[in-house]
């Protein structure tokens, strides 16, 4: 993969993650699948570690294939709660129901 490639492919994970709706949460292997790289998982956890700074991308809104926030921490509650404010429901498990909160465009 050029870096052209990867310019490409960081600039279509942003665009996705910006049209996610509040009330709907999106996995990451589903952010690769929408970007045309249903294999490109980990990259779009990469392209998340190395956002422009002072970004504004709802990635509150990306959760794990398990239905779950993977961020830890501090984090994990700012996360938790925005989530919360937006509607969507943790079971007591503190899992998300991607059937019912699940963003598929």
């Amino acid at each position: 993969m050029t870096q052209d490639d990867r310019q490409t492919f960081a600039n279509q994970v942003y665009a996705i993650i910006a049209a996610i709706p509040v009330g709907k949460v999106i996995t990451y292997g589903q952010i690769a699948k929408m970007a045309g790289m249903p294999t490109y998982i980990r990259q779009v956890c990469f392209v998340l570690r190395h956002l422009p700074k002072g970004s504004k991308l709802p990635c509150h809104r990306i959760i794990n294939g398990q239905g779950r926030l993977s961020v830890t921490g501090d984090s994990y509650l700012k996360y938790k709660l925005k989530l919360i404010s937006e509607g969507i429901e943790f079971n007591q498990k503190d899992k998300i129901d991607l059937r019912k909160y699940g963003w598929y465009n």
